[in-house]
């Protein structure tokens, strides 16, 4: 059995699909309560109290809260009545939770960006929410009229301003999403990146890109990187306006120096690429210091974890888009060789020690599959069902969601139920692998497509 992908590339049926579906519906039965289902994430054995409660559970996240987790019901690949039914369920929360408290403005992942996107699948999955769309586009159009940040001749305070999670390159996609509504808006945050893209400016006496920002990559690293740094990766650096940028330009939404914006992104991460150990492909820094950046390329670069986050696949799949915008042949054979470096090691040496969508194994399955789906490299498909497999091993049916993550600064993994870092994303590859399906939209918020 065959099945036809994003761009219509039969692939191979999945080689674990009954046991994915299996488990996926499983998660999806055991978040099936809201109201258990957001008590229960706090994870009250959790020994230490230290821990922060938005960590686990934040009740208008698009990660960890109401809406992230009302996509496990929409984005499924044939969602039914019931499946609508725990949808709204959760959707009406989030929405009350909108209505109930004032919000500073944000991305995509936090506050009314998060149910505006959780809305959007919604609607695209039952044909319902009409006006509750309008209200949220509305919310998205002022928020850029008010928020859209200016393109100075000096370095940016945070990412945040420009990156997918915090950043415009998220509110353009929902805005790209909702062109025909959101069409002014849309093209004022295509300007600003483009303008972003072009030039540089001067710190410390020494030129860098627009895209340079004071703020460290975490919170903690403010003493190490005095100088600030230039984050590379898809969800906080410069892979996310470059996979917006070329979304846009597929989609015909184009803006004066949009082509060159775009060329101008992929010559920075091709030329700020390392070759791997054993010259197998490019690879990626997460970041680079004002030290790497006066030095120049360095290789070969520590041995980090692959992710959607930072580093191949996820910067793989911003070139890919790249060069299927404007078709350069060239762009699209680097996304691939730069998955090369994963089939000449061994996953176990990966340093993956989760199963959700941002760093672990289920959003390394769906990326590699999404990506190969024009690439056609059997290598990868092989890898797509040994992450799956990898996946599957994590599911434990004794804990509360079946799946656990291990969070930054919870000292123990965590039943979580998230959407990004949690069971409800897991599941949702799970699902989309299962049916050999890679068009969803469930992942236009990661920036895949």
């Amino acid at each position: 059995m065959t099945h036809s992908g994003r761009q219509g590339r039969p692939t191979i049926a999945p080689r674990h699909a009954e046991q994915a579906r299996n488990v996926a519906a499983q998660v999806f039965d055991r978040l099936a309560d809201p109201d258990t289902t957001a008590a229960d994430a706090l994870n009250p054995g959790l020994s230490s109290p230290g821990v922060v409660r938005e960590l686990l559970w934040s009740d208008l996240s698009l990660s960890s809260g109401y809406p992230g987790v009302s996509l496990a019901y929409t984005g499924r690949g044939r969602p039914g009545p019931e499946d609508a039914a725990r949808a709204h369920a959760y959707l009406v929360r989030a929405m009350r939770a909108t209505a109930a408290t004032a919000h500073p403005p944000a991305g995509v992942y936090a506050g009314p960006g998060a149910v505006a996107f959780a809305v959007l699948v919604a609607h695209r999955a039952t044909g319902g929410y009409c006006s509750a769309l309008e209200r949220l586009d509305d919310h998205q159009r002022r928020l850029v009229r008010r928020a859209l940040p200016e393109v100075r001749d000096a370095p940016t305070t945070t990412n945040g301003e420009f990156e997918v999670v915090r950043g415009m390159s998220g509110v353009g996609r929902y805005l790209l999403a909702r062109r025909e509504q959101c069409e002014e808006e849309l093209r004022l945050v295509l300007t600003y990146l483009t303008r972003m893209a072009h030039g540089e400016v001067t710190h410390r006496g020494r030129r860098v890109p627009r895209w340079w920002t004071w703020a460290a990559p975490r919170m903690g690293q403010e003493v190490e990187m005095p100088d600030g740094h230039l984050n590379l990766g898809l969800s906080h650096g410069v892979a996310g306006p470059l996979a917006l940028l070329s979304l846009a330009w597929q989609r015909g939404a184009v803006v004066d120096g949009q082509r060159s914006a775009v060329e101008r992104l992929v010559d920075l991460l091709e030329a700020r690429a390392l070759p791997d150990e054993d010259g197998s492909g490019p690879v990626w820094p997460p970041h680079l210091t004002f030290e790497d950046w006066t030095a120049g390329p360095q290789g070969p670069p520590p041995r980090r974890r692959p992710s959607w986050c930072y580093g191949a696949p996820g910067i793989s799949r911003a070139i890919q888009l790249a060069g299927q915008a404007l078709g350069r042949a060239d762009w699209l054979r680097l996304a691939h060789r730069s998955l090369l470096p994963l089939l000449a090691t061994d996953p176990e040496s990966w340093n993956i020690d989760n199963p959700n969508l941002c760093h672990g194994w289920s959003g390394l399955m769906h990326l590699l599959a999404v990506l190969n789906e024009s690439i056609g490299d059997k290598r990868l498909a092989d890898l797509v069902d040994d992450m799956a497999a990898r996946t599957l091993a994590l599911f434990r049916p004794e804990s509360r969601f079946g799946f656990q993550a291990t969070l930054t600064d919870v000292p123990q993994p965590a039943d979580t139920p998230a959407f990004l870092e949690g069971a409800a994303g897991t599941a949702l590859a799970l699902d989309a692998y299962a049916a050999g399906r890679t068009t969803t939209d469930w992942d236009l918020p990661l920036l895949l497509a």
